[in-house]
């Protein structure tokens, strides 16, 4: 990975301008736009990032989110209309200003993921520092605040994660999180590249932090590859949890949330 430098980012914010109008800037949201905080549920995108985002929308052909995130959760997280959305992973899609959909191949698992929330209630998950978010087509289990880092990894890579294979549901470890999902072949790749397609961008930029964005540089490289893309810019919002695999995944880095929201400035500029 190149680290980051005045010239990198200069670089990259200078083709982007330069292309705005066949452009595609596409972010992450917790830990890019909004500062990691000890509660996903007390999470918020500070307003000088919401109207910055409104002001790239207006220039670029696509501003897009991609998140971990119910899709009805980023909307609430940024009420910036005119934007394309991509949430749970890629499990979820939306249009700018259309409703959220599960895609077709999620949806057989619902059942399994309802009998997953029910036998995980706060009764099970509380003593080993554990809450779980339900996010309807998947799920997200929190041990950021766990006295005991250590029981509660064992925990869910232990009892948790087998009741989740078990179902027929996936397993996947984030930063101080696990997600269960329906098994099927969709991640942050997999809508990233719909979104190229469906808006026929010949530059994109992908913004992230975590293991999960690592499949949406990889679309965005792959896309490249085969002449889809003539730009793919792959930053990494980086800070110290941030892991060696993501850093090394990323083209260049930026300095956090605040080193994020000034590219998005030098990108309204």
């Amino acid at each position: 990975m190149t680290t980051s430098s005045d010239h990198s980012i200069a670089d990259i914010v200078g083709t982007l301008r330069d292309s705005a109008a066949g452009a595609a800037l596409l972010f992450d949201v917790d830990g890019v736009l909004a500062p990691i905080v000890p509660h996903a549920g007390d999470a918020r995108v500070p307003d000088e990032v919401l109207d910055v985002l409104a002001r790239l929308r207006d220039r670029y052909l696509v501003v897009g989110l991609i998140s971990g995130r119910a899709l009805a959760d980023v909307d609430r997280m940024v009420p910036v209309p005119g934007l394309t959305r991509g949430g749970n992973h890629g499990l979820e899609v939306a249009p700018p200003g259309g409703d959220a959909e599960v895609v077709p191949q999620a949806r057989p698992h619902a059942r399994a993921m309802r009998a997953f929330v029910a036998a995980h209630p706060p009764s099970v998950l509380e003593p080993h520092g554990v809450w779980l978010e339900d996010k309807g087509v998947s799920v997200s289990l929190h041990h950021r605040e766990a006295p005991d880092q250590a029981r509660a990894e064992a925990f869910l890579a232990g009892p948790v994660a087998g009741a989740a294979v078990s179902a027929g549901l996936r397993v996947r470890h984030g930063r101080m999180v696990v997600e269960v999902l329906p098994d099927v072949d969709v991640d942050k790749g997999t809508v990233v590249r719909q979104i190229i397609q469906v808006c026929g961008a010949r530059t994109a930029l992908y913004v992230g932090d975590d293991r999960t964005d690592i499949d949406a540089w990889r679309a965005l490289h792959d896309l490249q590859t085969i002449g889809v893309l003539d730009h793919a810019h792959c930053v990494v919002a980086d800070q110290p949890e941030v892991g060696s695999a993501v850093r090394a995944a990323a083209d260049v880095a930026v300095s956090g949330t605040g080193g994020v929201l000034r590219l998005l400035h030098q990108l309204a500029s």
